[in-house]
């Protein structure tokens, strides 16, 4: 008997620009459905009234339909909120399962939406998929991702599969699909009945910004030097609103707390822009940084291994170039 896979992923957008975490879900998706050998329609859900740019870009992201959840009150994260409105319109459709990023700041949606829906939740996979028994099944990293788990998901109803952002590919093969339907719902929405309400926003100085969440990150390695030295690395970070990062060495030395440690035993990230500073380029600090959209580099030794995962590899004396830069920063802010 053949079986639609029928697959939701939520895509998350900024009002102007879609996080480009949904392409890779889309991906995900496409795949899931391909190796299952079943037929299946990948639907992409967008939340909130995002600008006509956003929407004509997830028509052109691989889906083949967009469900929009439109209304203004959905502009603004709120997790109680959001679950709701996705319930709302999931509840007694047919689909396998519903795939979303892990973002740090959007964690409580998955759970919240799988309660709900009184069904199974995976959160932090690296990969999923339906095994030849029709069992779904994720994979995720555990024990600080030195090992990986393997979880059977037993549930009736469809499993709620939150994806590591760092696993998802920036290239998404199927964005020649495009959309062929766009449902349009305009749900009612009560706030007055949420147990909790944003009033106000307050965005956290980018310096302070966890890298995970940071579009642009400078790192700090043991060639950045110790002490006050170190404090160039926070120089133009500020300058630039970046996020501060760190090799293990520096966080060994106390120059940076343990959270902002990047690599294999601390955090992978996937910002917009990274630059090293005074970073050879272990194998163990690469892997926590690699699948950055760009990536620029400064170090003294031309042939530093850093500059073989480098879109842009500089080589000098960080102390000599950073000065340059922020001084070169300040001019053209100066300009605008």
């Amino acid at each position: 008997m053949t079986v639609n896979r029928d697959i939701w992923i939520i895509a998350a957008h900024t009002g102007d620009a879609v996080d480009e975490a949904a392409f890779g879900l889309i991906a995900e998706a496409r795949g899931i459905i391909s190796r299952s050998g079943e037929n299946g329609m990948v639907t992409a859900v967008i939340m909130g009234t995002p600008e006509d740019a956003v929407m004509t870009s997830l028509k052109d992201g691989g889906a083949d339909r967009i469900i929009h959840i439109n209304h203004e009150s959905l502009n603004r994260y709120n997790g109680e909120l959001f679950a709701r409105a996705l319930f709302d319109h999931v509840d007694g459709r047919s689909l396998s399962c519903i795939l979303l990023a892990h973002n740090e700041g959007r964690s409580d949606l998955a759970p919240r939406l799988a309660a709900m829906m009184n069904s199974a939740l995976v959160t932090r996979a690296m990969d999923f998929r339906f095994d030849e028994e029709a069992r779904a099944v994720a994979i995720r990293p555990v024990s600080n991702g030195y090992l990986f788990e393997e979880v059977v998901i037993n549930t009736d109803n469809p499993p709620v599969i939150s994806y590591l952002p760092s696993v998802l590919s920036a290239v998404n093969p199927y964005k020649s699909q495009v959309a062929t339907h766009v449902e349009v719902i305009a749900p009612e929405i009560d706030e007055g009945t949420l147990a909790a309400k944003v009033i106000k926003v307050i965005k956290a100085s980018p310096e302070n910004l966890s890298i995970k969440d940071a579009s642009i990150v400078v790192a700090g390695g043991r060639g950045a030097g110790k002490g006050d030295a170190f404090n160039i690395i926070h120089d133009i970070a500020k300058e630039i609103g970046a996020s501060v990062g760190g090799t293990r060495p520096v966080i060994d030395l106390q120059l940076l707390p343990f959270e902002r440690q990047i690599g294999q035993t601390g955090k992978t990230i996937v910002p917009d822009l990274i630059i090293n500073c005074g970073i050879s380029g272990a194998n163990e600090y690469s892997a926590g940084m690699e699948k950055a959209k760009h990536v620029i580099s400064i170090n003294k030794d031309a042939r530093a291994r850093i500059f073989r995962v480098s879109d842009l590899g500089v080589v000098g004396d960080l102390k000599e170039i950073i000065p340059l830069l922020i001084e070169r920063v300040r001019e053209i802010k100066e300009r605008v």
